[in-house]
């Protein structure tokens, strides 16, 4: 193995903690109810991914058809929501990081393996994600970064899987992607010719599930499956 890739959100990052101060923002900015935002954010999301998992949607534009889906839906201008997610990115705090996430970066670089995050976005940009990955250190253990509005893919695409692989010159089958999302992260990079890894919270313990795939409780699974496929154990 030469190269792991993590995704970000509810791997690395809380999105709840993140979506709870785009809420809080958006509903100052707006002057509305909080629980009307709430309720706005979540449908939008769920609306989003289901497009996503059909591939559907311009993949350029997967930021902007996001943040355009959110401001007509609570029939406001967009720039509030981008104002919000500015406001959320500044404002948030540490509790953002998720349990494990810092142990899982710094145990993969200790092996000489290459670190990435694939991440896909949603009403803020990468550039915010690339943020708050710096601001809480994890970028530290960090090689390069890949936001769906930077390669203008987005998970489940193989675009957005091989575009890591192509940086470092990595074969697919030298690679392993972890993520949350089973469809996204999980499904996409088995297809993309990667070993794939899905956090599953539910799981008792690690374990193979594909040929190539393995389900964990947490983010630091990643750690018991590298040492499994080096030596053959699991």
């Amino acid at each position: 193995m030469k190269l792991v890739s993590f995704d970000v959100w509810n791997t690395l990052l809380d999105i709840n903690v993140m979506l709870d101060a785009l809420a809080v923002e958006l509903s100052k900015l707006m002057g509305a109810c909080i629980i009307d935002v709430v309720e706005g954010i979540m449908l939008t999301r769920e609306r989003i991914k289901k497009l996503r998992a059909r591939e559907a949607g311009d993949p350029a534009r997967a930021l902007e058809e996001s943040q355009e889906m959110l401001a007509e839906l609570l029939g406001i201008d967009v720039e509030l929501v981008k104002r919000a997610a500015a406001r959320a990115t500044l404002n948030v705090g540490d509790e953002i990081v998720l349990a494990g996430a810092r142990e899982a970066l710094e145990g993969v670089k200790k092996k000489g393996l290459k670190v990435t995050v694939t991440g896909n976005v949603m009403f803020w940009p990468g550039a915010y994600t690339r943020l708050l990955l710096e601001r809480f250190g994890l970028m530290n253990y960090i090689d390069k970064t890949f936001f769906a509005d930077e390669v203008l893919a987005y998970k489940p695409m193989p675009e957005m899987f091989r575009k890591p692989l192509e940086t470092f010159n990595v074969e697919p089958e030298e690679a392993i992607h972890i993520g949350d999302t089973k469809a996204e992260d999980f499904e996409g990079a088995l297809k993309a010719g990667l070993w794939a890894v899905w956090i599953n919270p539910e799981a008792a313990e690690v374990r193979k599930i594909h040929e190539m795939g393995f389900e964990v409780p947490g983010v630091e699974g990643i750690l018991e499956v590298l040492e499994g496929i080096e030596s053959g154990s699991i």
